[in-house]
């Protein structure tokens, strides 16, 4: 049986692996407060009705707590557009501010 390959050798491991960390809400949990954001990942979303195709989940740590991994999911097209661009500059330290009718980092 040395024909079957191991899915370890062909898969992707950007689609295999998940961003740890206990789940947070950007709303109530993250906006306003001094985070590390260490990494991210873009799916698709599961919601038929959003404007946007894409989720964004983005593995934080709040600046106070940086041992703890947390993980927030959203849609917002402005943060995953300021996270594709600046995404050698991971990790980085933020703050999410909301302008208007989108979250922003600053």
């Amino acid at each position: 049986m040395s024909d079957i390959k191991k899915f370890s050798d062909f898969a992707d491991p950007s689609i295999t692996s998940m961003l740890d960390g206990k789940k947070a809400f950007l709303e109530t949990d993250v906006l306003g407060k001094e985070i590390n954001v260490l990494n991210y990942k873009i799916t698709r979303t599961k919601y038929a009705d959003s404007k946007n195709d894409n989720c964004l989940m983005v593995q934080f740590a709040f600046a106070d707590k940086p041992e703890e991994h947390r993980v927030f999911f959203t849609g917002s097209g402005v943060l995953l557009s300021q996270l594709e661009k600046y995404k050698e500059n991971l990790p980085f330290s933020t703050t999410i501010k909301r302008e208007r009718k989108y979250f922003t980092f600053s």
